[in-house]
């Protein structure tokens, strides 16, 4: 059987338009393209391994590809010990791929937890979200919607 990679692609266009219109700008789908590699490429720098493969089961074909896309293995996770570290990487991120302040009308921690909201929402379950904040200092912790989880 074929694998249908155009499936793929009207799934990934059809999550990214309803993401930009959750995000409140419905118009800018490369914004929010940008932004949702930014966090996912940040979450993924920060997890272990492992735990970036159990996120990756639980995620879509699109997805799968937007989160491994530039990533190199490191045999520990990045040290982002604070809100506003894990802020800036998510900005560098932005920046890397293209963003530069664009108005998203939102503070940026805002637009994360609307972002991890949504792929729990979706596609991570309730148990997984849990074991990433396991990883992540409390102060971090504050960005992931554990009590809005799909409970899948």
């Amino acid at each position: 059987m074929a694998i249908n990679f155009d499936k793929f692609a009207q799934e990934g266009n059809a999550y990214l338009k309803q993401l930009a219109q959750e995000l409140g700008h419905p118009e800018e789908i490369g914004q929010t393209s940008i932004l949702l590699r930014a966090v996912l490429h940040t979450l993924r720098d920060r997890i272990t391994v492992s735990e970036s493969m159990h996120v990756l089961s639980q995620l879509p074909m699109f997805l799968k590809g937007i989160y491994v896309e530039g990533w190199e293995h490191r045999e520990k996770p990045l040290k982002i010990n604070s809100l506003e570290e894990f802020k800036d990487a998510v900005k560098q991120e932005q920046a890397k791929h293209g963003e530069r302040d664009f108005n998203w009308e939102q503070s940026t921690d805002k637009l994360i937890t609307m972002i991890l909201d949504s792929l729990n929402k979706r596609y991570l379950t309730e148990g997984q979200l849990k074991h990433i904040t396991g990883q992540m200092p409390s102060e971090i912790r504050e960005l992931f919607p554990l009590e809005t989880g799909n409970n899948r």
